[in-house]
């Protein structure tokens, strides 16, 4: 009864291709270093919240919907990828992530649940809260995206997730495993016009 699992990967060092080019300078008085591009420093943040790579993001952003073979980029894939959790590694990049993402073009169309927390893996509590807040938002949204900073990625199903971005570098295998799996699960619902669906397919989408 299990969907099958498509996984597909991404590089996405080009974004910032001239700063690889260009170099880092990292110690401040002008001696450049290679940039290793770093998934985790792709969606930092500075002192003012806001993303260090803005206008980047705002490339992949805009990648995701138009670019073949990226998740949103068809309508078909938008109707099966409905409701879907996306992976970050510190609150403050998914908050100032969120904001884009309610500011975007298409993305704006879409409920965005801030599941963060505080960015423990293990607080029940704030699983438990972060549950409720994203099974309410599916049943009175069409459309949703989940923002988790290790929030509902371990012992946890919400069926109507079908697919999962991982936008952070996970360096344990399990946890990395427990998130990528979190769509995989059986799930026929009924959107709100109606229509049934059965979940025929679980996406992960690794950008890593």
């Amino acid at each position: 009864a299990l969907p099958r699992l498509a996984m597909f990967t991404y590089q996405l060092s080009p974004m910032i291709y001239d700063k690889i080019v260009r170099g880092a300078d990292v110690s401040g008085d002008g001696e450049k270093n290679d940039y290793a591009f770093d998934l985790n420093a792709f969606f930092a943040t500075g002192e003012s919240g806001k993303l260090t790579h803005e206008a980047e993001v705002k490339k992949f952003l805009h990648a995701l919907v138009t670019q073949e073979k990226y998740p949103f980029s068809t309508p078909e894939l938008r109707r099966e990828l409905a409701h879907t959790l996306w992976l970050l590694n510190r609150v403050d990049s998914a908050k100032a992530l969120s904001r884009l993402l309610k500011a975007d073009p298409v993305f704006g169309d879409y409920k965005i649940v801030l599941a963060a927390g505080d960015g423990h893996l293990d607080d029940d509590a704030e699983d438990s809260k972060a549950f409720d807040k994203v099974k309410r938002a599916i049943a009175e949204n069409d459309k949703t995206i989940t923002l988790s900073v290790g929030q509902l990625t371990v012992g946890v199903t919400i069926p109507e997730w079908s697919g999962v971005l991982m936008l952070c570098n996970l360096k344990s295998p399990s946890s990395y495993m427990q998130a990528a799996f979190r769509a995989q699960n059986p799930c026929s619902f009924t959107d709100r016009a109606g229509h049934r669906y059965r979940k025929e397919t679980a996406y992960v989408f690794d950008f890593d």
